[in-house]
């Protein structure tokens, strides 16, 4: 799902359509391994398709973060983010491996109870739903671009963001995730043709203007925004199992993740600050409004990009509205067998879309300070405390281990606690 990740959406295993919401939703018994295929993709398909998983919106957002953390600090803190991400999704495999179940949540009931199960989940469908109004907000902002510089039509936000309710809402009553695989082929597409227009006109720009002369090395003010940005953009901890379980020979997944996150960091630090020192200080907070907007190409990945994440958006939403449906209806309450159990879970979706619209309505004035916020309250627990507190619980046989796992649960903890009371 940008990854993210939760950040991209389908991908197509060899034997089954598997994705970021099959480690969460996954119903396979533990210890049954009879009922898990077997995965047939070679160590260089895991890497294009852990490599897809991690570009998405968060990559957009990070030259307005290296603005607020300073080029040199945000560069350095974005690299150990990316080992420190790498790190979390290793124990996550460990525990994975040492459970023998392919569900986050269900590693989570047998280690530590139900109570932890719903604390996952919990953090599951807190940042699925930042997640899908952030990119309501983002695909408002670049469609009215498209439609004021192409057609001179002036939309207003509210206006727009009603539009996208409108055809959001349909799209979320798709319930086999397979039928998605086709939208999220070409969200995948667009993405990746906006990044090239994106460092065209930026070279073109730094080529033709020089560096900006207000660029700052760290901004004291405002580096806890940037932290937040950060943890938005590498965050992707529901492709890891499916994709390490893709594998035909999943022993060799942690180098192949090593060297995905190593390329993941590379391209990120350079894209965000080769559009830092060419913007400086009048970075936007989605920089493919720092471009040319007279150009077809710059209107055209302003188009792209939206429809990607409209795309996108479905498979987002996906496991939050399994997990709430499941929840609420429970799991034997069908709409194939009555009308109205049907009609009320599709009210319930359409409640849901509507939710996201009102908290993207809210989190449209500061952006920036919205996604950092998502960032570090909602993926800090899910990224980088639960994997290693599962794991020193399943895993952890020596005194090394055991405190090496509590002191990066501790220090998940403090970074939550302090930046998300920097940013509220």
């Amino acid at each position: 799902l940008e990854d993210h990740d939760f950040k991209t959406c389908a991908i197509k295993l060899p034997s089954k359509l598997a994705d970021e919401e099959t480690p969460l939703l996954s119903q396979t018994p533990a210890g049954d391994v009879s009922m898990k295929p077997k995965g047939t993709a070679s160590p260089l398909k895991a890497f294009f398709l852990l490599f897809k998983a991690f570009i998405g919106t968060g990559i957009l957002f990070l030259p307005k973060a290296f603005l607020n953390g300073g080029l040199m600090f945000s560069a350095i803190v974005l690299f150990i983010f990316g080992l420190y991400s790498y790190w979390c999704y290793y124990l996550l495999v460990e525990t994975k491996t040492k459970t023998n179940v392919s569900s986050f949540g269900d590693i989570g009931l047998i280690l530590f109870g139900y109570k932890m199960k719903l604390l996952i989940l919990f953090s599951i469908v807190l940042s699925q739903l930042g997640f899908v109004s952030t990119y309501l907000v983002f695909s408002s902002n670049n469609l009215i671009a498209f439609l004021k510089n192409i057609f001179n039509i002036d939309v207003s936000f509210i206006a727009m963001l009603t539009v996208l309710c409108f055809i959001f809402m349909p799209l979320s009553l798709v319930r086999n995730i397979t039928k998605l695989s086709l939208a999220a082929l070409f969200a995948n597409v667009f993405i990746f043709f906006g990044l090239v227009v994106i460092i065209y006109y930026t070279c073109f720009g730094l080529i033709e203007n020089g560096p900006a002369n207000d660029i700052k090395y760290f901004n004291s003010n405002d580096w806890p925004l940037f932290i937040g940005v950060a943890i938005f953009s590498f965050e992707g901890i529901g492709l890891i199992i499916p994709i390490q379980e893709s594998m035909s020979q999943p022993e060799k997944f942690p180098r192949v993740m090593f060297m995905v996150i190593l390329s993941i960091s590379v391209l990120m630090i350079s894209i965000a600050s080769l559009c830092y020192v060419t913007y400086g200080s009048k970075t936007l907070t989605v920089i493919i409004l720092n471009l040319p907007q007279d150009s077809i190409f710059v209107n055209l990945i302003q188009l792209f990009y939206s429809l990607a994440i409209l795309l996108s958006s479905p498979l987002q939403l996906f496991p939050v509205l399994k997990i709430l449906e499941n929840n609420l209806f429970g799991s034997n309450l069908r709409g194939k067998f009555s009308w109205k159990i049907k009609w009320l879970k599709n009210l319930f979706r359409f409640s849901i879309v509507i939710t996201c619209t009102i908290i993207a309505i809210y989190g449209a004035d500061n952006l920036d300070r919205f996604v950092s916020l998502v960032g570090c309250f909602a993926c800090i627990p899910l990224v980088y405390m639960y994997p290693p507190l599962l794991h020193y619980k399943s895993c952890a046989n020596d005194r090394l281990m055991k405190v090496s796992d509590l002191c990066l649960v501790v220090f998940g903890a403090i970074a939550l606690v302090y930046t998300t009371s920097q940013l509220l």
